[in-house]
């Protein structure tokens, strides 16, 4: 049964050592036969969010277009740069803005509700992002009450391993990436059978 798994990166610098993440992980997940879609968070512009905001004007239209993304998606992997050990201001206003948006379910769902997540995070140091994807992943659970696997993923040095085409050059890597693309896929196929 073929899912689909939406990526994106919690950055939206175009030279992003985790959009190359991105990359690199939706390649190993088509090998498992996921059909994919990647999304730039740069192409989805929100205010910082603000119920005074929220109350005068709505629900920004980007996160209503990104939510119809979401919601066609059986599966996410988020690769979450990290910022003074959390994740970025960016990524943190898209996850609130989406979350304003509730379905008629009981109780009330939001379009980041009834999928899996994958979270993965790389940098420059030896770390990888370690901080941000720990506090990423707890804030999903917690926050959110999202299900996340806990197949993570956590890059260090990876200007060095992480190729712009998606190519990893070093096997534990690839290895980590592997596994945890296989249990998003397999995760996903389950809670949609």
């Amino acid at each position: 049964m073929s899912v689909k798994l939406l990526f994106f990166a919690g950055s939206a610098r175009k030279a992003s050592l985790n959009k190359r993440l991105v990359k690199a992980a939706s390649l190993k997940a088509e090998e498992f036969g996921a059909e994919i879609t990647i999304v730039d968070l740069k192409d989805y512009p929100m205010p910082i969010y603000c119920g005074d905001i929220e109350e005068s004007d709505g629900v920004p239209e980007a996160a209503q277009k990104l939510a119809e993304i979401v919601k066609q998606h059986d599966g996410i992997f988020i690769a979450c740069p990290e910022y003074n050990s959390s994740i970025t201001p960016l990524l943190k206003n898209t996850l609130d803005w989406v979350s304003r948006l509730k379905t008629d379910a009981t109780p009330p769902r939001t379009p980041w509700h009834d999928r899996v997540y994958a979270i993965g995070g790389t940098s420059m140091g030896m770390m990888g992002g370690l901080r941000g994807i720990q506090y990423m992943t707890q804030l999903l659970i917690n926050g959110y009450q999202l299900q996340v696997i806990p197949q993570t993923v956590a890059v260090g040095r990876g200007h060095e391993i992480i190729e712009d085409d998606g190519s990893i050059t070093n096997p534990q890597v690839e290895a980590m990436l592997i596994g945890s693309m296989k249990a998003l896929v397999e995760t996903a196929q389950k809670l949609k059978s």
